[in-house]
């Protein structure tokens, strides 16, 4: 694939498309395979997170069905001569089982991506920033484990 701001864009409307669409169930989680290197880099800014984690890590933090969340770009810059690319998100969450929607945040991410060998575009490295949540807001890492464990009997 041609690493063009167009093609990019394109690339990663489809890429949070299909998380928002695939997370949570951990049937549909490994269809996000394809997007990551099989030695990705993931490097979250969230306190008590493993770092750096790598790309069955990352996977593993997409499992937690009951517990919806969704990735929407607000922004996107693309640096096509270093293939990098930042994205300002907007995360929501949403408990299935009550209906709780829970408060928009805003993160960012930077990806470093490469072409594979058949030349397909594959992120290698992504760096994850959270924003800060307010004590009174339910800990959403506390919520996600939860369901995972649940899903996955661990």
């Amino acid at each position: 694939m041609e690493f063009t701001h167009d093609s990019i864009r394109k690339w990663f409307y489809s890429y949070f498309a299909e998380f928002t669409e695939c997370n949570g169930n951990p049937k549909k989680v490994p269809n996000m395979e394809k997007y990551f290197t099989e030695d990705l880099q993931f490097i979250s800014y969230i306190l008590g997170v493993k770092r750096p984690d790598d790309r069955e890590g990352l996977l593993n933090t997409m499992v937690h069905p009951g517990l919806l969340e969704s990735l929407e770009p607000e922004e996107i810059v693309i640096d096509e001569k270093n293939k990098s690319v930042a994205v300002i998100l907007k995360v929501q969450f949403k408990e299935e089982s009550t209906g709780t929607v829970f408060p928009l945040k805003h993160n960012c991410a930077v990806y470093n991506l490469i072409n594979d060998k058949k030349g397909n575009m594959k992120i290698n490295k992504i760096t994850y920033f959270t924003e800060h949540r307010s004590p009174d807001e339910p800990d959403m890492k506390s919520l996600m484990k939860k369901y995972r464990q649940q899903a996955l009997g661990s």
